[in-house]
């Protein structure tokens, strides 16, 4: 297994630990596991770049553990009362959306594998910074202005995913 690969395992592992330092209200223990999470996924990505070490198994698992890093913070988040439900269920239908989307587009054997775009990153940006900021706060108010960037490049970069899905499709038609 490849470093870059056993950092997406790490964070993986770290999601875990992640949710039950929020559960039990342990804020800064839980802004520091996600900004740990943060690097080990920028790190992740640049070591198999600059290794040369890009795998099949890590183009499955780099996404896995992001999603399993973001929507977890999403959700937990929300059920504590602390993130809106209409942008926890904005991020959770853009990724349902892009999952079964590709497992289509992998059922009908027209792509192999994720590949992030633009605006899939931008997403990935705003959702990091958006949880950081709830995070960051001690006395746990926040500007709900906030959270309407990252609800918008949630839903820009959906759209651009599932219309990049049409094009693929109508390509072999």
């Amino acid at each position: 297994m490849t470093i870059p690969n056993l950092l997406s395992v790490l964070r993986l592992f770290i999601t875990i630990f992640f949710i039950t330092a929020i559960y039990e209200d342990r804020m800064r223990t839980a802004l520091l596991l996600f900004l740990l999470q943060a690097f080990t996924d920028l790190l992740d990505g640049f070591l198999a770049r600059t290794m040369g070490s890009k795998t099949r198994l890590g183009a499955f698992l780099d996404p896995l553990a992001d999603k399993a890093m973001l929507l977890s913070a999403y959700v937990v988040l929300n059920l504590k009362g602390i993130l809106p439900l209409w942008l926890t269920w904005t991020v959770l239908l853009r990724d349902i959306v892009l999952v079964t989307g590709f497992a289509v587009l992998y059922r009908l054997s027209l792509q192999g594998k994720p590949t992030p775009s633009y605006w899939g990153k931008m997403t990935t940006f705003f959702q990091i910074l958006t949880i950081v900021y709830i995070l960051w706060s001690t006395d746990r108010t926040y500007a709900p202005f906030f959270f309407y960037p990252t609800a918008l490049i949630t839903f820009i970069s959906g759209i651009h995913y599932v219309s990049r899905g049409i094009r693929i499709i109508s390509k072999t038609s």
